[in-house]
């Protein structure tokens, strides 16, 4: 709310011959209204404002009443019939009652021994002044002038059996004025009023006084709380109510609001070029619902405003493939006979064809039943695999399409399929992706939208950047520009960077290129030194200063974006479209200039299959809305720049993207750099033996490979899932092609290989631990990570897994005692790789035919020999030689036999140091064949965790047990969330500080990663607030955690904490500043520890350092990434929520508290219905 200081006049009448005088030495109070009444009592502070004790006598056209007064100061007022309170019209004084009325005022004085009333004299009037406050989320809906001249004010009120309205225009008469019930808990005053100002308050059943939440303003009551406050004024001869100053005021400064959305379609390349083979199918499963109803929407319901489209030029290309005939694997395995279909196949389609969100397969009948019976492991028929595949091509079709087409809509019912009604279905599929690209150059040529475009294959430019592919980096973007130039018979003028990934180096490339725009994310802009915490820098583009010329840059408003990508599923189209536009419409208040704009750019495809409806309800009433509304232009980054001169300047451009304003996401984890690793040999390869600029394919394929689909699905950060292995034999296949192009004999075979994501323990975490190795499994060795294989039934039991000083440690458990086995042909391998390896092999050195298939490239092999242990105890160690041959190689390695196998393997036989990774993997062979491995989902993957060093400052420690928030809190059901206990639970914490950071060491009871989580923990949510010096805010940074702070120490510095970088290593100022480098997350899983470091050059501490430490269950669907809590447990909720609380208890599980206080106690504090728990800091310098 803002404040506005108005002056209005009190009238206050001193009268000759007052309305109350001495006679007889007795006060004498006479009152001349009401003369109708009963009786009218006088009431005051004389009598403790008694209403119904002194009764009046009526004595002709006036009531009376004498009383005997000492000399002082009295206030009154006139009862009529004991309820209704009057003021005195002809009072010696006038004094505010405190709500918004008058009480009479006078002096008693004795003067030469008589009484007198002071105040008696002429008129006067006196100025006063008083604060009003705006309400900036007024609605005037709610608040109106109806057609015959009515005030009309709604309040809601949902169990109240009736409301009542009080103000000045009524004497503050709780039951003058009866509000209408209009249903759904709304109730309605209708006053007839003059013009001037009010006051006023609802009283619910005759009891409870209430402000309401949508006055117009706000003005003291005099009793610590608030009066609603509104005017009636007349406006060229029309009456209005509000408040006259403020609106002159916003009519006269506000513009209509720009707004540019900007919807993002993208696919990588899913064939090799030069094939028109295609592996996947999203090209065409897109091409049948959002790409051609994106477009269908803009025809049918934009009425007014354009918007803008981001096409790829890599999804142009597939398009144009497909209509010259082009297959992918799922519309070939579609076409075949089932009678025909191989083993594999037919367990490629039970793999796949079910690759579609869960609402579409479980709101179908048919399609329901085809999942429980792959759930049941029952063998499918010719005729479930028939309707399996019409199920999966008919639901990717936009449900409206469905709908208007008669026969399509009659396969919605039916019980199975026939061939004929999937070939109308994939007839069907071509009739739509055929006319994607008219559509959209139909709406461009007519001037309903803009079309843009991306660099050639999606690549992230400031990626190869860095690497000095800067001569790829300028082809993606000028072949680019050159095939969609082909397409639609012009160039665009703005480029949409690959995942909004930019950089100083970057724009001088569009520069270059003559590309006038370009658009990235607000993250970028406050990386480049703007302070996005004000506003209004986002809303407006920025001239960027390059060697080769300026380029305007686009900051799309982050939190709008991510709203409609993948907050809006969750709501109603009607709340979630009046949530938008709410938002737009503060945006609007301030532009006074006439030039703010505000950008919305996000992916166009990908979101809708989460809504109810696949979002074509949202869409449509969307476009209806903002086509209607009077303070929105909808317009194109193009048109804005016509008509607006871009003035604000950026001699620096940050690097980063969309992604949490880095490019952590496709670059840094070992995946991820091992593909890049990967891509430079093959590219070295490829340029020394081929011009690439004068061979075509060569040079698509290269480019293809750089595209980032293929960098985002690596590493733990996201996940594919049963995709993933898909996306990996694509990327391989490219840099495959890239070899045979330079006809290079010696390809790397582990690109043959299909990679796996690390296995999770089945019990335990990976850490550090005492062991000895003697052959036997003793109880500190149980306590580190335990790799379960008895499911195959087969030697290989299990694989326990922990960390020493130097080295690691390795059990092996056989399904009898190890010393069993001695003497026979069986070999205890364990495989490796290392960050710093040079070659790798794919193979095992006894794999078959078939490839034993551990799930990474493999550099060292370690082998224990039980034939010849007893005779020659020695563990043997080979290095791959990159195709395929291991080399004998000599190392002191440790191992042992007695009940298990034990092997002890040097950190730096690996050349793995602290912060580092590499995975490992058991094989068994027996004869010279392997016969079992371990883990059989994936590697086991190794983090020797960073060194952190510093001062101790403050050391706290945390109840065992409290994970319980208020009291009652309780976990999930789902067996995720094992042991069910201690996740949450924090215990210590430590608080270091050296030169560059201060580091927040939290010690929890358990911490596991069942989801894989990169930075090794999935349950722990935690955000740190820090007070370090004068102002702050009191509520939480977004809605989430459910509490508030405490007033006396405001915080400055938000820290929010997860095992995904891409939100948990969140730092954002009190002002709204995110900083992406601030704040870095390591964790210790085997101690169970996240040490948490926030670099001190981005915090001012001008009052020492308090600290708020707040820890929740993680959820990335959840508010904030907080999960829910319910009152009963659910599969994904906690369980235990008071129902009393009126949605007002924390979804906060554990906080650290000050010494002296309880944390039910402080999580209890919340008022239900009105005020969340008041959480205090802890000081920590």
């Amino acid at each position: 709310m803002k404040k506005l200081i108005v002056f209005y006049l009190l009238l206050i009448a001193f009268l000759v011959f007052s309305a109350v005088y001495v006679e007889n030495g007795k006060v004498v109070f006479t009152f001349k209204e009401a003369l109708d009444a009963k009786v009218v009592y006088l009431a005051g502070n004389f009598n403790n404002w008694n209403p119904t004790e002194l009764a009046m006598k009526k004595e002709g056209n006036l009531w009376k009443i004498t009383l005997e007064l000492k000399p002082g100061t009295y206030q009154y007022k006139y009862v009529i019939e004991g309820t209704n309170w009057k003021e005195d019209p002809e009072a010696p004084g006038y004094v505010d009652d405190g709500f918004g009325g008058y009480n009479g005022i006078f002096s008693l004085i004795e003067k030469n021994g008589e009484l007198e009333v002071v105040g008696a004299g002429n008129k006067k009037t006196e100025e006063k002044t008083s604060e009003i406050e705006i309400n900036t989320a007024f609605d005037p809906g709610k608040f109106f002038i109806d057609e015959e001249g009515f005030v009309v004010i709604r309040f809601f009120a949902k169990d109240a059996e009736y409301v009542t309205i009080a103000g000045n225009f009524n004497n503050w008469d709780m039951e003058a004025n009866e509000c209408y019930d209009i249903g759904d808990g709304w109730w309605e005053a209708v006053l007839e009023l003059d013009e001037g100002a009010y006051e006023y308050k609802f009283v619910v059943n005759g009891e409870k006084w209430i402000t309401d939440p949508n006055a117009p303003a706000y003005v003291d009551d005099g009793f610590g709380g608030k009066n609603g406050y509104f005017e009636v004024y007349k406006e060229n001869g029309e009456l209005k109510v509000g408040i006259k100053d403020v609106e002159k005021e916003n009519e006269k400064k506000a513009y209509p609001l720009d707004v540019a959305i900007i919807w993002h379609n993208h696919q990588p390349l899913y064939k090799i070029p030069g094939s028109n083979e295609y592996m996947m199918p999203w090209v065409r499963a897109h091409g049948v619902n959002d790409y051609p109803y994106m477009a269908d929407l803009v025809e049918n319901y934009l009425e007014n405003g354009k918007v803008t489209f981001n096409i790829v030029p890599s999804l142009l290309l597939q398009l144009q493939d497909y209509l010259k005939g082009s297959l992918d694997e799922y519309q070939r395995l579609s076409l075949k006979q089932e009678s025909e279909l191989t083993k594999e196949e037919r367990q490629f389609i039970l793999d796949h064809f079910f690759d579609i969100n869960p609402q579409f397969v479980n709101g179908h009948k048919r399609y329901k039943e085809l999942m429980e019976l792959k759930t049941s492991g029952a063998e499918f028929t010719d005729q479930d695999l028939l309707d399996l595949k019409v199920c999966w091509n008919l639901y990717w079709i936009n449900i409206d399409y469905i709908n208007s087409d008669k026969r399509l809509k009659s396969l919605l019912d039916k019980e199975h399929y026939t061939r004929d009604d999937l070939l109308y279905v994939l007839d069907f599929h071509k009739k739509l992706l055929s006319s994607v690209i008219d559509k959209y150059k139909k709406l461009w040529d007519e001037g309903k939208i803009e079309i843009t475009t991306t660099p050639f294959y999606h690549p992230i430019l400031p990626i190869l950047v860095d690497k000095g592919w800067i001569e790829d980096a300028n082809g993606q973007i000028k072949e680019g520009l050159e095939y969609f130039k082909q397409i639609f018979g012009k160039r665009p003028d703005g480029m949409w960077p690959s995942e909004q990934a930019v950089s100083q180096e970057v724009a001088k490339l569009f520069a270059e290129n003559n590309v006038k725009w370009i658009v990235t994310d607000k993250q970028i802009l406050q990386k480049s030194g703007i302070n996005t915490g004000e506003i209004e820098n986002i809303l407006r583009p920025y001239k960027v200063k390059t060697e080769a010329g300026e380029i305007v840059v686009f900051f799309r408003d982050t939190d709008l974006s991510n709203r409609i990508s993948f907050k809006y599923s969750q709501m109603k189209a009607e709340d979630a479209v009046n949530d938008l536009l709410n938002t737009l419409h503060e945006y609007q208040k301030l532009n006074t200039s006439g030039d703010l704009i505000i950008t919305i750019a996000l992916d166009g495809e990908n979101a809708w299959e989460h809504y109810p409806n696949n979002g074509n309800d949202f869409r449509k009433l969307l476009y209806k809305k903002l086509s209607e509304d009077p303070l929105i232009n909808l317009v194109t980054p193009s048109q804005y720049l016509k008509e607006h001169k871009v003035t604000n300047e950026l001699t620096t451009l940050a690097k980063g993207s969309w992604a949490g304003g880095s490019l952590d996401t496709w670059i840094g984890e070992k995946e991820e750099n091992e593909a890049w690793d990967r891509l430079s040999k093959a590219r070295e390869i490829l340029l020394s033996k081929v011009d690439i600029q004068k061979n075509n394919l060569a040079r698509h394929v290269l480019y293809a490979a750089e595209g980032s689909d293929w960098f985002w699905w690596y590493g733990a950060d996201q996940d594919a899932g049963n995709n993933e292995v898909l996306f990996d034999q694509q990327f391989k296949n490219l840099l495959i092609k890239m070899y045979k192009l330079a006809r290079y004999k010696e390809i790397p075979s582990y690109l043959y290989i299909p990679n796996k994501k690390p296995a999770p323990p089945t019990t335990g975490v990976i850490k550090k631990i005492e062991y000895i190795l003697n052959g036997k499994l003793d109880e500190v060795e149980k306590t580190t990570a335990i790799f379960d294989d008895t499911l195959d039934e087969n030697i290989l039991q299990e694989v326990i897994v922990g960390r020493g000083n130097t080295g690691l440690y390795i059990g092996v458990k056989l399904d009898k005692n190890a010393k069993e086995y001695l003497g026979e042909d069986i070999k205890i391998e364990i495989y490796a790789d290392s960050p710093t390896a040079k070659k790798f092999n794919a193979k095992t050195y006894y794999s078959n035919e078939k490839v034993t298939p551990l799930g990474f490239a493999l550099s060292h092999r370690f082998v224990i020999n039980l034939k010849t242990w007893q005779k020659r105890p020695k563990v043997s160690f080979y290095k791959a030689s990159g195709t395929d041959r291991w080399i004998l190689t000599t190392a002191k390695i440790k191992g042992s036999i007695d009940e298990i196998v034990e092997f002890e393997i040097p950190y730096d036989v690996l050349n793995v140091k602290s912060g580092q990774e590499f995975n490992i993997a058991v094989v068994i062979s027996k004869d010279r064949k392997d016969v079992d491995f371990a883990p059989n989902n994936g590697p086991i993957n190794v983090i020797l965790p960073a060194t952190i060093t510093g001062d101790v400052v403050k050391v706290f420690k945390d109840p065992v047990g409290d994970e319980y928030g208020p009291g009652t809190y309780v976990y999930p059901k789902d067996p995720a969330f094992k042991p069910y206990k201690g996740l949450f639970d924090m215990t210590d914490v430590v608080v270091l500080e050296n030169e560059e950071a201060y580091i927040f060491q939290i010690k929890f009871v358990e911490m596991t990663n069942p989801w894989g989580a990169p930075k090794g923990f999935s349950h722990q949510l935690i955000n740190i607030y820090l007070d370090t010096k004068q102002g702050g805010r009191t509520d939480t940074y977004n809605e989430g955690a459910r509490v508030q702070f405490d007033e006396n120490h405001p915080w400055d510095y938000f820290i929010k904490v997860a095992g995904w970088p891409s939100y948990g290593q969140f730092f954002a100022t009190s002002d709204g500043d995110e900083i992406a480098d601030a704040v870095r997350v390591e964790a210790d899983t085997g101690e169970k520890t996240i040490n948490i470091i926030v670099y001190k050059k981005y915090l001012e501490v001008s009052n020492g350092i308090y600290a708020y430490i707040l820890v929740g269950s993680q959820d990335g669907y959840g508010p904030d990434n907080f999960r829910p809590v319910t009152p009963e447990p659910g599969q994904w909720t906690l369980g235990g929520y008071p129902t009393d609380s009126d949605d007002m208890a924390p979804y906060v599980v554990d906080i650290l508290v000050p010494e002296g206080y309880n944390q039910k106690t402080i999580l209890s504090s919340y008022v239900p219905g009105s005020k969340y728990a008041t959480i205090l800091p802890v000081k920590i310098k």
